[in-house]
């Protein structure tokens, strides 16, 4: 179990350092760009983000869960999947381009054909490094991929904003996008040890998808329903509209997606190697849900309570109708990242006919709900969404708490210390800072408070998620 600790460890730190970093650099840029840029550019853009998010998950078909779900994968199988993976992501594609009118014409917006046929190209340019980012997450690898990541969200970030200085609008945002990919494929292709060989095995591919194809439909399913909301606002509202709310998403999503990624990536190989015990199963289980509410809640409590200082400083008063979005999407991804840690448990278990099924589940509770919101406004579209989210995670955590018995209940009780000392520190530090007058000033000083506030409480509290982060911190400085 050590050397499995070790392993997990070390894939957090660096899963960490790869996402935080990603992450600061798409806010810090994505700041210039919309700054530079317009509503109604990111509107035009989350009108086809469905399609594109669709291919993608298509191209990708569930087959790397498949390969690291397989503990003994070999050569065949990885040459076998890209192959079959690249073939998919041209014919994908070839898709993309011929009903990129109809899309233009759907949300009668002539410009959306371009822009179809050039982003679309991402599927081919992503299919082309699924395997070496799989063999990685496989053996816990995430020193490379952070490098990878690094380095091309910068690369793609600075050509976006020269664009965008340029006066390209729209299309900075799709040239940083294409750009970013290539860089990142191409890096994985150079950085990573594997090579595919002219192999392909029908048998092999067969197996990989009697598990691999249960997934794909349901990252499908997830895909399109997920992102049902872009269509419905992109379509009943306008592209300005539709810009103030993939803001607030981008927003609310840089926490939940940190998080999720780096306990996602870690925790699902771990599951897989000790799935047959469950009495290690559900102690990773419990520690996955203290460490990620551990992390979660203070960045949420934060991005709630200061979402009109942050949206008006760094966004400028033109992106204002973004700040009630942002406050209440916020709360719906509290329970993201723990439930994408119950999803890993019941995928690990092999169950992926089950995670299906939750995913049917889920996706008609979205199309109830935004077919009872979305004609009273985007506010009540965004409650809707918190409402799913909720039950959602409740749906998934009454099967963990079936086969290891670690209820949703007791999940919730897990959480309670760092939801309560989270709201307690940022209420207090907005509080303080609430007399400031300054909005920079206020912002600044408040998220500064409410960080060293929260680390303060953590350390007189004790928490252990603290204690054992900080511990690893100090043992890598040693070694250095």
């Amino acid at each position: 179990m050590s050397s499995l600790k070790k392993k997990a460890t070390s894939g957090v730190l660096w899963s960490g350092i790869d996402k935080s970093s990603t992450m600061l650099i798409q806010f810090v840029f994505g700041i210039i760009l919309a700054r530079l840029l317009l509503p109604e550019d990111y509107g035009l853009i989350g009108m086809i983000t469905i399609f594109i998010t669709i291919s993608q998950a298509i191209v990708e078909g569930g087959f790397s869960r498949a390969l690291i779900q397989k503990k003994h994968a070999n050569q065949v199988d990885y040459s076998t999947t890209f192959i079959f993976n690249f073939f998919i992501s041209l014919v994908v594609y070839g898709v993309l381009f011929f009903i990129a009118p109809l899309i233009a014409d759907f949300y009668e917006q002539p410009l959306l054909v371009d822009l179809v046929k050039v982003v679309g190209l991402n599927v081919i340019i992503s299919s082309a490094a699924i395997i070496q980012r799989t063999i990685l997450i496989k053996k816990i690898n995430f020193k490379i991929q952070a490098i990878t990541n690094i380095v091309a969200g910068l690369t793609g970030a600075l050509i976006g904003i020269g664009c965008a200085v340029s006066g390209l609008g729209v299309w900075s945002l799709v040239i940083q996008y294409l750009s970013r990919n290539i860089m990142t494929s191409l890096l994985f292709w150079i950085l990573s040890d594997w090579k595919p060989s002219l192999i392909f095995s029908v048998h092999a591919l067969k197996k990989l998808f009697d598990f691999g194809s249960k997934i794909l439909l349901s990252t499908f399913l997830y895909a399109a329903f997920q992102n049902i909301y872009l269509v419905i606002i992109g379509k009943v509202y306008t592209s300005e509209a539709l810009g103030y709310y993939t803001r607030a998403t981008l927003f609310k999503q840089i926490p939940a997606t940190l998080v999720t990624t780096v306990m996602q990536n870690v925790t699902f190989p771990v599951l897989v190697d000790v799935i047959e015990d469950d009495v290690r199963v559900k102690k990773v289980m419990k520690k996955s849900v203290k460490l990620t509410a551990f992390l979660i809640f203070p960045m949420i409590t934060a991005l709630i309570v200061f979402a009109y200082p942050l949206v008006l400083v760094l966004l400028t008063e033109k992106w204002l109708p973004t700040v009630i979005l942002l406050q209440i999407l916020s709360v719906g991804v509290i329970f993201f990242p723990i439930n994408a840690i119950n999803a890993n448990f019941i995928n690990a278990k092999g169950r992926s006919d089950l995670f299906l099924k939750l995913e049917i589940i889920n996706n008609i509770l979205i199309v109830i709900t935004l077919g009872a919101t979305y004609s009273f406004g985007m506010t009540s579209i965004a409650i809707g969404y918190v409402c799913v989210s909720c039950v959602g995670f409740f749906t998934y955590a009454y099967y963990s708490g079936k086969f290891i018995k670690y209820s949703g209940l007791k999940q919730v009780i897990d959480m309670l210390p760092y939801a309560l000392i989270s709201v307690v520190v940022t209420l207090s530090s907005y509080v303080l800072w609430s007399f400031v007058d300054q909005q920079f000033i206020q912002l600044c000083g408040g998220l500064v408070t409410s960080g060293l506030g929260y680390l303060f409480c953590s350390h007189i509290f004790k928490l252990n998620e603290f204690e054992e982060i900080k511990n690893s911190i100090r043992s890598k400085l040693k070694r250095k």
